[in-house]
């Protein structure tokens, strides 16, 4: 990255606080960022190619990314996960040097660093700190996972969606601002229902005044009416 660059110092804090790279130095980050490129993605971006992470790695400063698997000879698509900012990708193909089967598209306008993995690679040997803050970052992606499968096979519908809800809801202005980068089909993708089933349950719950909902914003009014649709247990994810 070009440390002329107008927003340098902002980008380079913005790693740091990253908790992937807070136990590392203050100059290993820089020369990270001297590694890197800036890459501004359009809304609907899509790396439909996973072979195009076996060469380079992304770190998130911006936006949001969808991660999800595409079934070429049936036509459909399931969403796994989503990432936002301090999310990185893909580490399988940085531990493993294997295509990991996994596209990503963009949900809103999005900023990345782009790093050679060849690059990534030899600065981690050099900061084997790191290694630790990637363990943990995978297992928490592992356990949001494993709920999100587990929810999918055991929960109906109106459980995953109402919980889905809870945990990408701001606790403090109840707005669930995720709702503003996705549109219908790609919310049921997520949840493994239709487009017409999450528009049912959203006129439901504001039929029950559990919500308000329009095209720029959501607002949970009655968390308490909204988890009694779910069994209870702990939101992990």
């Amino acid at each position: 990255m070009n440390t002329d660059l107008e927003n340098y110092a902002h980008y380079k804090d913005l790693l740091s606080r990253n908790a992937l790279f807070i136990d590392v130095p203050a100059d290993a980050v820089q020369k990270l960022l001297g590694y890197s490129s800036l890459q501004y993605w359009p809304r609907k971006t899509c790396i439909p190619d996973p072979s195009h992470t076996l060469y380079t790695f992304y770190i998130l400063l911006s936006g949001k990314i969808k991660g999800f698997v595409f079934d070429d000879v049936r036509g459909r698509t399931i969403t796994l996960f989503l990432l936002s900012t301090h999310d990185v990708f893909d580490i399988f193909t940085l531990v493993h040097g294997r295509i990991h089967n996994i596209r990503y598209e963009t949900l809103s306008h999005t900023t990345v660093l782009s790093i050679p993995l060849h690059k990534l690679r030899q600065w981690i040997l050099a900061n084997p700190a790191v290694n630790t803050a990637l363990l943990k970052y995978t297992t928490e992606k592992m356990c949001a996972l494993e709920n999100y499968i587990s929810e999918l096979v055991i929960d109906d519908t109106s459980a995953r969606f109402a919980r889905f809800l809870l945990n990408h809801m701001d606790p403090v202005s109840r707005c669930v601002p995720v709702l503003n980068d996705l549109n219908y089909d790609e919310l049921g993708a997520l949840i493994g229902t239709t487009r017409t089933i999450i528009g049912r349950h959203l006129f439901q719950w504001r039929e029950e005044g559990i919500l308000t909902h329009s095209k720029f914003e959501t607002v949970i009014k009655a968390p308490d009416l909204l988890r009694r649709k779910f069994p209870s247990k702990e939101l992990n994810s």
